[in-house]
């Protein structure tokens, strides 16, 4: 077969992440906290803005709210793809970009990457993400690794071993006595060196060569993306009980400064002609895109916090155990939008109700099915039915988490021993070992 040249014309399409939608994206991630900081800093920057503050607490709700002048109440094509920490998102989201791969794939490391911790790791299991996004975990599974793939390596680790191992397969030092190593961590912890020694057959000169090269490596690779932590919270969403039994969804905009273009002073600028008049025509469009930016913010956040509301109805009637499995595509279908446009803009968003101050994506729960498949259970509702359980155990004859697994098997939920050990591990909640030993001791 003879090799040869040709040209050739390719129609694409590629998202351009241009100033404007840079900046959309910026804003609607921000919390309250920090989008007044933003505000201020633009006014600061751009002469034609005003400040205009707010003496009393102004809401939007959704009765009254209407989408501004041009712009399409569906247009949200400015922020479909935004991030949640405004560096480390942003650095990742570049590279992913870049990446050859699925487009669904490519939007499920979007997501991903909205999931990690401060350093860097994706604490959620693969299933509860699969079922979060209505995917399959082999589709989670081949969005990690592009997100593995990016630097700083050890980025979307699940565990320390795991960042430790990414790290090392990176400079080719990845090994079966590393991997020995990485598999004895809290050795490495107490610094017992001839145990570990012991363990990997190795002499303590070469032990500790291991240990030295293990301790250069990075533990938190996102420490120097974190952001400082938030010290105070400020809630967008403020949900009253009205006439009827009915819920009210209000947007709380009480602290955030009004602005407002002064057009009176751009008009004199744009009169004396020449840089004058470039400068204000410039100052004109980044004050009307900001002003847009924010509407949409708003329009996005009250539009999203409505409909998950609207599906946790009885949340607000009559507790967490009554929470009803949601999903992120069943708010992104009921507002038009795609799912990793709603994990974002419910990233740091915080709701005060009756019931307390809760994140928008405490809202949203897994599920799990019956044993008949006819019907189904929130995660919520499971994981307070094992923290009962445990309440209510015999001290001198601890529940195992098989024995659980039994018991729910019982009322009618399929759930394996797995799922319950990941639920007990996150309320905190000690193996049935570990509870007998604190019985005994007390």
């Amino acid at each position: 077969m003879a090799i040869s040249l040709h040209l050739g014309m390719q129609q694409t399409q590629r998202l351009s992440m241009t100033p404007q939608l840079r900046q959309a994206i910026e804003i609607l991630q921000l919390n309250q906290i920090d989008l007044k900081k933003y505000i201020e800093d633009e006014v600061e920057k751009n002469p034609l803005l005003e400040l205009v503050n707010r003496n009393a607490e102004t809401v939007y709700s959704k009765a009254e709210f209407s989408a501004p002048t041009g712009i399409a109440k569906n247009d949200f094509d400015l922020i479909d793809l935004i991030r949640a920490d405004s560096s480390l998102l942003d650095h990742l989201s570049d590279q992913i970009f870049l990446m050859t791969a699925a487009d669904d794939v490519q939007k499920i490391a979007l997501s991903l990457i909205g999931e990690l911790d401060d350093n860097g790791y994706l604490d959620a299991p693969v299933f509860e993400l699969a079922d979060r996004l209505s995917v399959k975990t082999k589709d989670i599974e081949l969005a990690l690794k592009l997100v593995q793939a990016c630097e700083p390596t050890g980025i979307g680790a699940r565990n320390l071993k795991e960042c430790l191992k990414l790290q090392l397969l990176e400079n080719n030092r990845f090994d079966p006595v590393i991997e020995k190593v990485l598999d004895n961590l809290p050795l490495i912890a107490k610094n017992d060196m001839a145990g570990l020694a012991e363990i990997i057959g190795e002499e303590l000169p070469e032990t500790a060569e291991i240990l030295a090269e293990i301790r250069r490596l990075n533990p938190r690779p996102a420490s120097d993306f974190t952001l400082s932590p938030i010290s105070e919270i400020r809630p967008d969403i403020s949900v009253k009980r009205g006439d009827f039994g009915v819920m009210r969804v209000e947007l709380v905009s009480s602290s955030l400064p009004k602005i407002l273009i002064n057009h009176e002073y751009a008009a004199e600028i744009t009169a004396q002609g020449g840089d004058a008049q470039l400068f204000a025509r410039d100052c004109s469009q980044s004050a009307h895109w900001l002003i847009k930016a924010l509407d949409q913010r708003a329009q996005t956040i009250l539009k999203a916090a409505t409909a998950i509301i609207q599906h946790q109805h009885a949340f607000f009637e009559q507790g967490p155990s009554a929470m009803l499995p949601l999903t992120l595509r069943e708010i992104a279908d009921s507002i038009d939008v795609h799912e990793s446009t709603v994990s974002r803009v419910t990233n740091g968003k915080y709701l005060i109700c009756d019931r307390g101050t809760f994140e928008l994506k405490h809202f949203f729960v897994s599920k799990i099915r019956s044993i008949d498949r006819k019907s189904e259970f929130s995660s919520m509702e499971i994981r307070l039915r094992i923290k009962s359980l445990i309440d209510e155990e015999n001290h001198k004859k601890t529940l195992s988490d098989d024995r659980i697994v039994n018991i729910l098997r019982e009322d009618g939920v399929d759930i394996a021993r797995r799922t319950i050990a990941k639920y007990r591990e996150a309320m905190s909640i000690p193996s049935s070992v570990q509870r007998r030993k604190i019985y005994l001791a007390n």
